[in-house]
């Protein structure tokens, strides 16, 4: 190991220096008391700075060769002393790390004042943190993994500078001895919390935030998520918001059958700052590659990062052309606002640990910090996406969209998804967008989460379920996949696997409104009435839950026939929505409520339900339900005008126009006597009946439903009862839709239409069954208990 050269005299190191000829240690100028066997165990460790010294080699140099049954005691005395005068607890080392069973290491960024004769020699330098352990010193050039100096006298000092620093560590001969170290898409990458010396609390998040954007536009890097660390932590008895030093980092690498560990580190040069990256395996702590960059300036250090991480990327085995297809410079891929890429940080992990509401005004403060970060955008628009906040999805994602040449690879996939779902619609774009994202990083969850829910939209539940299962292979922390899963499996009537899914999430303690919802659907498929009224009691306790289940629990009641209270827990789940600013979900469950309603006769109660919608949000979905209200409640015109609107302002949405459009064109055509001519219109739907358009929270099979009155209408009953039958069968894909209960009405009117008498009687028998204890005033109820008495 190379030791400091002959006549060094001062090493410094934070805000300490080290005179080793004097025997002196002073802080910020002042002396600290330290001599002795602490003084000279510190100069063993500057000598040899990140790499182990070992008990054995500090024996042989400090204590005498009959020293045996003392030196224990004698050498833990002599580092104790050294840890109190530099204030260096050892369970969070900042200077010095106990490497256990083997001895110290000192692992601070070391400076050593230039020299003259030094400048010749161009040396690099080694900056380490707990657990970086450079792996090579290099000859470089002085701009190296620079930013650009100016040209003026001031840079031009700063690059002689820079050139002068100058950290000891093993040589170039022993570093290529060593053999090489590469990673793959299947190998697990831990990162640790940055190591921040500067003073500057700007850098404890953005630094670890950057470089996890640089390192996943490859797909050669699998990052452990912020998720699955926060579990692994809680695992060792420590706190998920606690900081993860390079020791800890490696424990949790090791835990989870991880590969390496990138560690960083930032300290200040005067105006300057130095960036150091280094990867250690998990395995046995040894480091296999080092990356180090100065920055001469705090708006430069991104950008600096940035090319410190590209360089590392190949020292562990990522191919060129990978790293040319896939290497957006940081600055533009992130921003070049440290305080913006700070609080998108934040913004992510707020959004990961309390949800989407608690994410939007962090987000929104990235934005305001930088308006040009589209990943600030892309996320806000998701955020806003699922909070049922649509016009500001749509706005977010077309900013997004606008900005989408200056982000990586990765999220610029993810962008242009975003974009089609949220602003064009066009979700066959978007699948295929999401396809071409799987293919290329197969190591990512979220885009077999993305993936899946898109083919779950389309109806493609076979496609859906084997995406979501890739997700959870690789991500089994994430509570949204269970849920997702659990729904498409019941979608397919797969109950069992369904349960299982859902109890699988309950070993794992996780608590969600969605997945509460998937549970409250899972009671309900069971006829479950005690099991769905305590999930109920439940949703107090989950945010967002309480509005979801109660209009869950309308629905239900609508499918029992109790409309009386179903329209009252619909009022009551949209006030409290209206209450708390969400009125958007408000005018959805409205609208919901008011289809519900007209569906049923009562076309007074439909038409107050959708005029308040209305007035709420006149977005796509709202404006949607109201076209099809209008219809089936016989106002045609006001229908056909509002078709003729959405039709002009989404020309590309795949349900607005494959699905909504003709089903409610089919719907006036119904009311005009035109019957033929709706069962062709409804041939657009043939590939998206069993569809989940956004505007219901389940597939309703509405096509199908619409198609069968039509022919019914043209007395077909065969071609009517096998689309009633349609809903009878995907009962996992209906759940609660008061459509399913509906189905059955319509399907013994068919039998009874075919002269089927027997099986017109059972079908009405089992229909009046479900609503035995229906509202007695229903003039539905009512026309079906005299169809049925005529058949006796």
């Amino acid at each position: 190991m190379q030791e400091l050269e002959p006549g060094r005299r001062v090493v410094g190191f934070g805000s300490f220096e080290v005179d080793i000829q004097e025997g002196r240690l002073t802080k910020n100028g002042i002396p600290i008391k330290l001599q002795g066997q602490p003084f000279q165990i510190l100069t063993l460790l500057l000598e040899r700075p990140g790499q182990v010294v070992t008990r054995e080699e500090i024996r042989q140099k400090l204590w005498s060769e009959d020293t045996f049954v003392e030196f224990d005691d004698g050498l833990n005395t002599a580092v104790r002393k050294l840890r109190t005068a530099l204030g260096d607890p050892a369970e969070n080392p900042r200077f010095v790390e106990t490497v256990p069973r083997r001895g110290y290491r000192f692992v601070a960024p070391v400076r050593l004042p230039p020299e003259p004769e030094l400048a010749k020699h161009r040396k690099a330098e080694v900056a380490s943190e707990p657990g970086i352990v450079p792996s090579a010193i290099r000859q470089i050039e002085p701009t190296s993994f620079r930013t650009q100096p100016k040209r003026n006298k001031a840079r031009l000092a700063g690059i002689v500078l820079a050139a002068l620093l100058i950290l000891a560590g093993v040589g170039t001969y022993l570093y290529l001895r060593r053999p090489t170290f590469h990673v793959s898409s299947n190998d697990t990458i831990v990162l640790a919390d940055f190591v921040n010396t500067t003073g500057d609390a700007v850098f404890d998040d953005a630094l670890k935030q950057g470089l996890e954007v640089g390192l996943q536009q490859s797909p050669f890097f699998n990052i452990l998520s912020d998720r699955k660390t926060a579990v692994v932590l809680k695992q060792m008895g420590r706190s998920p918001d606690e900081r993860m030093s390079g020791r800890v980092a490696i424990e949790v690498c090791q835990r989870t059958g991880g590969k390496a560990t990138i560690q960083g580190s930032i300290s200040s040069l005067g105006t300057a700052y130095l960036i150091g990256l280094a990867a250690i395996r998990c395995d046995n702590g040894d480091p296999v590659a080092f990356e180090q960059v100065e920055a001469h300036h705090k708006e430069d250090v991104v950008d600096a990062m940035g090319k410190a991480t590209t360089h590392l990327r190949a020292r562990l085995g990522e191919s060129i052309p990978s790293i040319k297809k896939y290497n957006a410079p940081l600055e533009l891929a992130t921003t070049p606002s440290l305080e913006a890429l700070q609080a998108y940080g934040v913004g992510l992990s707020t959004w990961d640990q309390k949800g989407d509401l608690a994410s939007v005004p962090v987000f929104k403060r990235a934005i305001a910090l930088d308006p040009n970060f589209a990943m600030a955008y892309g996320a806000l628009a998701t955020v806003c996406h699922n909070l049922g906040e649509t016009k500001l999805a749509r706005e977010n994602a077309t900013k997004a969209y606008e900005l989408r040449d200056r982000v990586t690879e990765s999220e610029r996939v993810s962008i242009e998804a975003r974009y089609h779902l949220y602003v064009t619609g066009d979700l066959e774009q978007a699948a295929q967008v999401y396809e071409l994202w799987v293919q290329n990083y197969p190591a990512a969850a979220g885009g077999f989460n993305h993936l899946g829910t898109t083919y779950s939209s389309l109806g493609r539940n076979e496609k859906a379920v084997d995406a979501f299962r890739q997700a959870l292979r690789i991500d089994p922390t994430r509570a949204t996949t269970y849920s997702n899963l659990a729904v498409d499996l019941f979608a397919l009537n797969r109950f069992d696997e369904a349960r299982a899914v859902l109890a699988d999430a309950d070993k794992r303690n996780l608590q969600t409104d969605y997945l509460l919802q998937a549970r409250y659907w899972e009671a309900f498929l069971r006829n479950d009435n005690a099991g769905m009224q305590a999930l109920l009691l439940r949703a107090s306790d989950i945010p967002g839950a309480q509005s979801l289940l109660l209009n869950e629990q309308a629905n239900a009641e609508a499918y029992f026939g109790h409309l009386g209270r179903a329209r009252e827990l619909s009022r009551v789940a949209a006030a409290q929505l209206e209450h708390d600013g969400d009125k958007e979900s408000a005018a959805d469950y409205l609208s919901q409520a008011a289809v519900r309603e007209s569906e049923t006769g009562a076309s007074a109660e439909a038409a107050e339900d959708i005029s308040q919608a209305m007035k709420l949000d006149g977005g796509r979905d709202v404006t949607t339900l109201a076209a099809l209200v209008m219809a089936r409640t016989g106002d045609l015109q006001q229908a056909e005008t509002i078709s003729d609107q959405l039709d002009k302002d989404y020309p590309s949405d795949t349900f607005v126009q494959k699905y909504w459009l003709p089903v409610i064109r089919a719907e006036i055509e119904l009311r005009q006597g035109k019957w033929s001519k709706a069962i062709e219109t409804l041939n657009a739907t043939a590939t998206f009946e069993f569809a989940a358009p956004s505007a219901f929270p389940v597939g309703n099979i509405y096509p199908a439903y619409v198609r069968g009155q039509a022919y019914m209408a043209g007395g077909d009953a065969v071609k009517a009862g096998v689309e009633f039958q349609k809903l009878i069968d995907r009962s996992g894909l209906v759940l609660n839709s008061p459509l399913a209960a509906l189905a059955r009405l319509e399907r013994a009117r068919a039998f009874s239409l075919a002269k089927d008498s027997t099986h017109a009687r059972d079908a009405y028998r089992n229909f009046l069954d479900l609503w035995k204890s229906a509202d007695p005033e229903l003039t539905l109820l009512k026309q079906a208990k005299a169809e049925y008495a005529k058949l006796q």
